[in-house]
């Protein structure tokens, strides 16, 4: 019997575990998010005006700006973190 419980109880963890929303935070202090923008920002430039074919430049350029995206709807400023 305890056995049984056993496995059910580890089946539920590990069930439980796919089905929970993961959040990974990842703090940057305000000159290197700026900087790793620009990069961003200038990396879609230069693919831009590679020799790439139209379908790997559309797919680059939709990734950077996704990323972009994600990182401007998720920032917060932290003004009580540590330097």
């Amino acid at each position: 019997m305890k056995r049984k419980l056993l496995i059910l109880a580890v089946l539920s963890v590990a069930l439980l575990s796919f089905v929970a929303e993961k959040f990974i935070v990842v703090k940057f202090k305000e000159d290197q998010i700026n900087y790793h923008w620009q990069n961003l920002q200038a990396i879609k430039q230069v693919v831009n005006q590679s020799s790439l074919p139209h379908n790997q430049v559309v797919f680059i350029l939709q990734s950077v700006d996704s990323l972009q995206k994600d990182i401007q709807s998720n920032l917060t400023i932290d003004s009580t973190s540590k330097k």
